[in-house]
């Protein structure tokens, strides 16, 4: 499950606050304010669209859209499903912090882990640690990659 907040500036009126929450890589997110469910917004043919619920302003779920549009878990499966197509069947966000990793079942993973794991470091941005679980489909072992967060040192 992913959650984000999204505050929405209003010139005139009070600001609101929105949590936008997602149970799955492929679901529509549901969107909350304090305890009350306003309905579900989701990517329709590339635009962000209330597809249920109470009237949401549509400034605000363009905005809501963009800020999900950002957000490292939504691009980054496509980016290393495309860095590597020939090992990678799928990529699953678990949450914000954690990847699984599906190679094809023929692949080679001593071969695989050996690229995957300096290249993955490259793709993710530098001030995220995230945890890769990676696994061969149809088989039960699974490895870690660890990505732990770059620090910038000043000299």
């Amino acid at each position: 499950m992913i959650e984000l907040t999204y505050l929405f500036k209003q010139e005139f009126l009070d600001d609101v606050s929105y949590q936008l929450i997602r149970a799955g890589t492929k679901d529509p997110w549901l969107v909350l304010s304090g305890c009350k469910v306003l309905g579900i917004i989701d990517e329709v043919e590339g635009t962000w669209t209330q597809i249920v619920g109470e009237d949401i302003p549509p400034m605000a779920v363009k905005k809501m859209g963009a800020l999900i549009s950002i957000q490292q878990f939504s691009w980054l499966p496509d980016l290393i499903k495309k860095q590597w197509p020939k090992y990678i069947l799928d990529v699953v966000v678990e949450n914000v912090e954690c990847y699984e990793i599906i190679c094809h079942k023929e692949v080679c993973f001593k071969r695989f882990l050996r690229r995957f794991t300096p290249g993955v470091h490259a793709l993710a941005q530098r001030e995220s640690a995230l945890v890769f679980k990676v696994r061969c489909f149809g088989k039960s072992d699974c490895y870690e990659v660890v990505k732990a967060p770059a620090v910038d040192r000043y000299v």
